[in-house]
């Protein structure tokens, strides 16, 4: 083959290759572009999604909102707090007390209803979407009302049908607004318990189903509470009963049983106005806490039964509605050894108080003590103690005389009657004579206590027989000089 003929074979190949490439070029090209345009009219056929405002107020112009539910037919309406704030309220039922954050929730629902889509402008049967009973009636202070109906949950229940009165068109809207828009009043209430201030308590009765109860208050004049407040900002509790004149160690019974009851929440409201309170074991309460504080405010907390599921039935203050609380959280509550948290001495006696001590019974030796208070030059309170005739050293003694007050209430035996004529009697006579003697009797109850009492309580508890034999140890000590207290 000639050259020649070689350069126009070549020539034709090129132009054919660069035929085919402007062809593919075109044809993607046009390609690109027809599916632009499919994309443009699909995306013209989908417009963006946007809500539709079924009702446009504003809150502080919706004066009251009748809901009607299932159980309750309730009205809420609007008041200010303190600070101008828009508050809601049931008007039929002034002592519930309601969650602000649910209720301003639930009744921006109302002011501000918004469709999430229009399925008909105009729809001939209402009810087959479920559409029938109102269940919001809202007044504005500009006279307009609006009346809600919400029907029955799309197939798959992630939004109400609703209709507003006035507008023929059927509306869908969120679950999340319906299921508000149908909460019952029960929903509505505050779960958060309002505590008192522990530091300024005045009274505390735990009331135990079958026990006795344990009821502390203020002992002092109201003089000496409110001094107490201005130079300490606390108060402290003295038992009232079943043992008079022991002093509350309110921080041990914090750790021992109250450390949650400030936090612990309310799961779930049963029942508003409960017409047998027997059903919950609320008649005959399991427990019952009355915290009042200097305010005069009230804590006051009513238990029922447990139930199955380890939740616990109560009623808050005197508010007519029942709870329900994680049992596991309240059970330290239940069941209190008063002798965790009270004062156990039997005669906590200040040394200064005291003019003689006679200690005396079968078996012991008997002794008698003379104090000798009296004032040095710097008009600071000092001791000569005469132990037995003997004078002994005062820092030594001050070692005696605690073991001696030490001796403690161990614990809880019922009341107990005949027992004789004491074993031991310790006599601690006052300097001032119009102050009766301060008397502690011990009468032998088995081979490890004795059964003790101040004079003239009735004998209800025990004291171990090794703190006695200790205080007798530490009297030989000091009468044998062994005793310098340095």
């Amino acid at each position: 083959m000639s050259k020649a003929a070689r350069q126009r074979i070549t020539l034709a190949v090129a132009v054919i290759l660069i035929g085919g490439l402007a062809g593919a070029y075109f044809y993607i090209g046009h390609q690109q572009e027809m599916a632009a345009i499919a994309e443009a009219e699909l995306q013209e056929e989908e417009p963006a999604f946007q809500l539709n405002r079924l009702i446009d107020q504003s809150e502080s112009s919706l004066m009251h909102v009748t809901f009607v539910t299932d159980e309750y037919s309730f009205t809420i309406m609007s008041d200010e707090d303190e600070g101008g704030r828009t508050v809601w309220q049931s008007r039929d039922y002034p002592e519930l007390i309601l969650n602000q954050a649910d209720m301003r929730n639930m009744m921006r629902d109302v002011f501000l209803l918004n469709a999430a889509d229009t399925l008909f402008d105009e729809v001939e049967n209402p009810e087959d979407f479920g559409i029938g009973q109102l269940v919001a009636t809202a007044y504005f202070d500009d006279g307009s009302v609006e009346v809600i109906r919400l029907g029955n949950q799309t197939p798959d229940h992630t939004r109400f049908y609703v209709m507003v009165d006035g507008d023929p068109a059927l509306h869908i809207i969120n679950a999340v607004s319906g299921n508000r828009l149908t909460s019952e009043l029960r929903d509505l209430i505050e779960r958060e318990v309002s505590f008192v201030d522990t530091n300024i308590l005045t009274e505390l009765i735990i009331a135990e189903r079958g026990r006795a109860s344990l009821d502390f208050g203020w002992d002092g004049t109201e003089e000496e509470l409110e001094e107490s407040l201005q130079q300490f900002g606390m108060t402290w509790l003295t038992m009232k009963a079943p043992f008079p004149g022991r002093d509350l160690n309110f921080q041990n019974l914090q750790m021992n049983a109250f450390e949650y009851l400030e936090f612990f929440r309310l799961i779930e409201v049963i029942e508003v106005f409960p017409a047998d309170l027997a059903v919950y074991g609320l008649d005959d309460p399991s427990l019952t806490l009355i915290f009042r504080d200097a305010e005069d405010r009230d804590f006051i907390l009513t238990f029922g039964d447990v139930r199955e599921d380890g939740n616990i039935y109560l009623m808050y203050s005197d508010l007519p509605h029942v709870f329900i609380a994680d049992y596991d959280i309240v059970s330290p509550m239940f069941g209190l050894n008063p002798f965790t948290f009270i004062d156990r001495f039997i005669a906590l006696v200040n040394i200064v108080d005291v003019d003689s001590i006679s200690i005396s019974g079968a078996g012991y030796p008997e002794h008698y003590i003379i104090i000798n208070n009296f004032e040095d030059e710097d008009e600071r309170p000092q001791i000569a103690p005469v132990f037995n005739g003997q004078e002994v050293n005062d820092r030594g003694f001050r070692i005696f005389y605690q073991a001696l007050i030490a001796i403690m209430y161990e614990q809880d035996i019922g009341l107990q009657e005949n027992l004789g004529r004491p074993d031991l009697v310790i006599t601690f006579n006052l300097s001032d004579p119009a102050e009766p003697p301060t008397i502690v009797e011990f009468f032998s109850y088995d081979a490890n206590f004795y059964a003790v009492r101040q004079y003239p309580h009735p004998v209800q508890f025990v004291t171990s027989k090794r703190a006695v034999s200790m205080m007798f140890d530490s009297a030989d000590s000091l009468l044998a000089g062994e005793l310098t207290g340095r």
